[in-house]
C-alpha cells in the first residue's frame, strides 16, 4: 500500500497500514493466529494511546460512507479490537495449545447465512 491512506491527523498510524488495516473479519482472526505476542505488542502500543481520538474521529460517518481514508482507518481499528485481548489479559501467547483449533473456523457473511 501506498503512504499518505489515512486522515492527516493519523499520519503516525500510517506505518501500521499495510500489515494490520485489514478489512474483514476472517484476515483479522487469521492475523491474530499468525502472529507472536512479540510481533502484536508494538501495533497494540501504537494504537492504545491513540484508539479514543480514532474512535472519536471515526463517530463523524456512518460505517456506510466512510470516505476511503476514513476506511483505513477503520480497518486499522477493527484489527486492533480483535487482536489487543492477548495483551489486555496477560496471555503468555495468542492462542491455547488445547483449544479447538482456529483454522478450522469458518467465516460467513450475514447473506450467506439466508
Amino acid at each position: 500500500m501506498s503512504s499518505k491512506q489515512l486522515p492527516p491527523e493519523f499520519s503516525d498510524l500510517e506505518v501500521w497500514v499495510q500489515d494490520w488495516a485489514l478489512s474483514s473479519e476472517a484476515s483479522r482472526y487469521q492475523k491474530l493466529h499468525t502472529v507472536t505476542l512479540e510481533q502484536l505488542k508494538p501495533f497494540y502500543e501504537a494504537m492504545l494511546p491513540r484508539i479514543d481520538s480514532v474512535l472519536t474521529y471515526l463517530d463523524q460517518y456512518t460505517i456506510s460512507k466512510l470516505p476511503a481514508d476514513a476506511r483505513i482507518l477503520y480497518n486499522l481499528a477493527m484489527t486492533f479490537a480483535e487482536t489487543a485481548h492477548p495483551l489486555d489479559l496477560n496471555w503468555k501467547d495468542v492462542d491455547f495449545p488445547d483449544a479447538y483449533p482456529w483454522q478450522g473456523f469458518e467465516f460467513r457473511t450475514v447473506s450467506a447465512t439466508g
